[in-house]
């Protein structure tokens, strides 16, 4: 991990990756993960905590966290798994399937592959989505 495009902060357990940072080996980060604006992981990204991608951030492999967020125009290429909650803010493309042990919120403009969610899947004006689990609650409202 390159020690230089991340800072901790050590009174809530969260590293702070800055913006356009880039990762070329695999990240895990015991604590909680907020990562700047198009940032790029080349392989998969492991969080034992909370994690905030920022806005047009890039992963080429796996994302895992407790809860996630994933902000705008970024694109995932493998799979995302949230043990809680999982948000997908506008136009974030999943690659693989997105599953949250809670909650799933769904922005505009989304593609993924596959979702499930275990209480609620709840979809947000016009998204894309090619599979969604059987038996997943799902609700829908406009924009």
């Amino acid at each position: 991990m390159n020690e230089e495009m991340i800072k901790y902060h050590e009174s809530s357990n969260t590293f702070i990756a800055r913006k356009k940072a880039f990762f070329e080996d695999e990240v895990t980060i015991d604590g909680n993960f907020i990562v700047g604006a198009g940032a790029n992981f080349w392989s998969n990204l492991t969080v034992k905590g909370n994690l905030k991608l920022g806005k047009g951030s890039v992963v080429k492999g796996d994302v895992k966290a407790d809860n996630i967020i994933i902000g705008p125009r970024s694109e995932i290429k493998g799979n995302v798994e949230a043990a809680n909650d999982l948000k997908l803010f506008d136009s974030v493309k999943v690659s693989g399937s997105a599953t949250a042990g809670r909650d799933m919120h769904i922005r505009p403009g989304c593609e993924i592959s596959f979702a499930k969610a275990t209480t609620i899947l709840e979809l947000i004006g016009q998204v894309n989505i090619k599979e969604i689990e059987s038996g997943t609650k799902v609700i829908v409202r406009s924009e």
